[in-house]
Formats: structure tokens, sequence, C-alpha cells
């Protein structure tokens, strides 16, 4: 395993967060950390890999087929844009399919426990953002998707 991943580990640990160690194509390059929002019941996991310099936070909100109306999904686009342009630390990102995804990241030259919380909570932060302010502006009922549906974002 990297030193990285190994520093990542060792975050988590003093978070008290447990996760589980994903190999990926035969090598240990990505940390699936289950997470729970009580208050806002939500339950979902927050995916920890390495991408070039920078460790990477991110999950997957929402599957392309949610939204079949193309107006309807200009609506959330634009609320996706926008919300990237106001909110700190976390960015929404759409794939090529159109899955609705957030994520955030940490340069690796300046990783800290601080810095990692930070992003990590960002996540969770930004979900609960979504489900209360971007899908009730564009009405959209959403449930998030499966651990088993996250593997496209490599």
């Amino acid at each position: 395993m990297s030193e990285i991943l190994d520093t990542v580990i060792t975050y988590l640990k003093s978070m008290h967060l447990s996760y589980e160690i994903k190999p990926i194509k035969g090598e240990i390059n990505r940390i699936k950390v289950p997470y729970r929002v009580p208050e806002q019941n939500l339950q979902f996991d927050v995916v920890i890999d390495v991408s070039g310099n920078f460790v990477r936070f991110w999950t997957l909100l929402m599957l392309h087929n949610k939204i079949r109306s193309k107006k309807k999904r200009e609506k959330l686009y634009l609320e996706l844009l926008q919300a990237n342009g106001h909110l700190a630390e976390i960015k929404y990102f759409i794939t090529k399919r159109g899955d609705v995804g957030i994520v955030g990241h940490e340069g690796i030259k300046v990783l800290t426990i601080d810095g990692f919380r930070d992003e990590f909570r960002a996540i969770p932060y930004g979900i609960v953002y979504f489900t209360t302010v971007i899908a009730k502006k564009t009405k959209i009922s959403l449930t998030l998707p499966s651990t088993d549906e996250l593997s496209f974002y490599t």
C-alpha cells in the first residue's frame, strides 16, 4: 500500500471512522468509508483514492436515469454550477453518462490531519445541501445510489 494511503488510514482511525480497502485492478488504491448523517436519515459511502497529486474524496449522488426531462436536467445542472461557485471545499460533478456526484481534493504535498478532516467533512455537508436545497429547488425525489453503483469514477 502506498505511503499516502497509509497516512489516510491513520487519519481515518484518528477520526474513529470505519473503512474498507477496495483493490482496483489488483492494486489497493481505494478506501470506502461508510458514513451516516442521522438527522437527515442519510447513509452513504465516501470513497477516498489517490489521483495524481491529490487525495480525492467523492461519492455518487444520483444516477443519470433519475431525470428524463431535458428541461429538468438543465435546471439541475444550473443549480449545481451555481452551488459550485457558492460552496467551499466541494464541487458537484457530472459524468459523461449524466450521473451526478460530489468531489473534494486535498494536495498530497500539503496533506495534514486538519486539511483531511475539512475535505472529508465537506462531502456530507455537500450531500445534505444537495438533498435539502438543490433537490427541493429542482423538485427531484432523491435516493442515494447503492455502494455497488460507485465504480464508474476512477
